[in-house]
């Protein structure tokens, strides 16, 4: 007898939604990026090895011209999963808070974090090669499963997913995520975008 046919029935929301974006003219960009990286003027406590980000940097990206195209075709996006994904009710409005860029050279890595009150965090791979390390999502209901066997606690609670370039990852700010470390004498870059809850005026 065959093995019966299994589907996947879960009705609740989707935690990390990907579509990938490619408008990306890497070539022009890329210095673009490598300024934003410049104009820094402190070091990242998350950002080790051979790693930078311009997260504390007065000028972002989504406030500048050739991101706009991107930032047009992400908003709505967003939007939908909000509404119509994560079932938020239509009156709660977002707008951008933050964004910056990474990037990891051989022996890079970003550490365990999250984005705290965040609505939502658009994690966009600008330039990204096999070998380059992936990011990592940690299971959100690893408390909750404390009852199962736990052999290793670092495989059991940590989960890869695998990326490409132009790629953006769409999950809620409290979901706790890292990257793999790169592994190649290339870079690796990632645009890193939050909506926070919009202000009434």
């Amino acid at each position: 007898m065959p093995a019966p046919k299994l589907i996947d029935v879960t009705p609740f929301e989707a935690t990390i939604i990907k579509v990938n974006y490619d408008g990306f003219d890497w070539e022009n960009l890329r210095p673009v990026c490598q300024n934003l990286i410049n104009q820094r003027d402190t070091d990242v406590p998350l950002e080790r090895g051979d790693a930078k980000s311009s997260v504390y940097g007065t000028l972002q990206p989504h406030s500048i011209k050739e991101f706009e195209n991107f930032y047009k075709w992400l908003y709505p996006i967003a939007n939908h999963i909000l509404y119509e994904e994560w079932f938020y009710n239509k009156s709660f409005k977002t707008n951008i808070g933050s964004s910056w860029v990474n990037v990891h050279k051989k022996g890079g890595v970003t550490l365990e974090h999250d984005h705290g009150i965040v609505v939502m965090t658009a994690a966009t791979y600008l330039q990204l090669e096999p070998g380059m390390g992936y990011i990592e999502f940690k299971d959100p209901l690893e408390y909750v499963k404390s009852s199962r066997p736990r052999y290793d606690n670092n495989v059991n609670d940590w989960r890869v997913v695998p990326a490409k370039t132009g790629d953006t990852f769409l999950f809620p700010g409290w979901l706790r995520h890292r990257t793999q470390e790169n592994t190649l004498d290339k870079e690796r870059w990632v645009l890193t975008t939050n909506f926070n809850r919009a202000v009434s005026k």
